[in-house]
């Protein structure tokens, strides 16, 4: 991500260093934007959230209750095993080892499940997205639009200085709530 910040700006230092300034007579206009903030502030992006949360929450209920389960079969075999014979205590094994399989299967696919609905649910959002930025950028005549990341105590990655003028967040987040009205 700062790589990708960087040499943009890297360009346009090496164009003014090498004398090419004068061809860059006009100053450029830059913008700046949280793409962080667009997606926690738009309605439509808070819902899909919402919608992928759920389907996280229902199946980590689901695999907790197998974990518990799992877990007691194991103390289960810990604490009986001295007892047991070498045939139960094997059958016992066996069946744990079945059933943590069985549970890798159904956490692997609930996370395959969750990872599914956020695509489907999120690259309609973020490719409307792209398209309020650059059409912003075009009729605004931006030469940069900038992206920054809050971090902590209002410290932004990528991009240390930027007067909140520069900020089109707002701007792009209201666009794409309209959108998906």
């Amino acid at each position: 991500m700062k790589n990708k910040l960087i040499a943009p700006l890297l360009a346009v230092a090496l164009l003014l260093s090498f004398g090419l300034g004068s061809a860059l007579a006009a100053p450029l206009k830059i913008a700046t934007i949280s793409i962080q903030s667009v997606l926690d502030q738009a309605k439509v992006a808070v819902e899909a959230r919402s919608q992928i949360e759920a389907e996280f929450d229902k199946h980590r209920g689901a695999l907790q209750r197998d974990q518990v389960e799992l877990e007691a079969m194991r103390d289960e075999i810990e604490k009986k095993s001295s007892v047991w014979t070498e045939q139960v205590r094997g059958q016992k094994e066996r069946e744990l080892q079945r059933r943590f399989r069985e549970f890798e299967v159904r956490n692997e696919d609930a996370q395959l499940a969750v990872q599914q609905l956020e695509k489907s649910l999120m690259e309609p959002i973020l490719g409307q997205l792209n398209e309020i930025i650059e059409e912003i950028g075009r009729k605004n005549g931006y030469d940069l639009i900038l992206e920054y990341t809050m971090k902590g105590l209002r410290s932004r990655t990528g991009l240390l200085y930027a007067a909140d003028t520069l900020d089109i967040s707002k701007e792009v987040q209201q666009e794409l709530d309209r959108r998906f009205e």
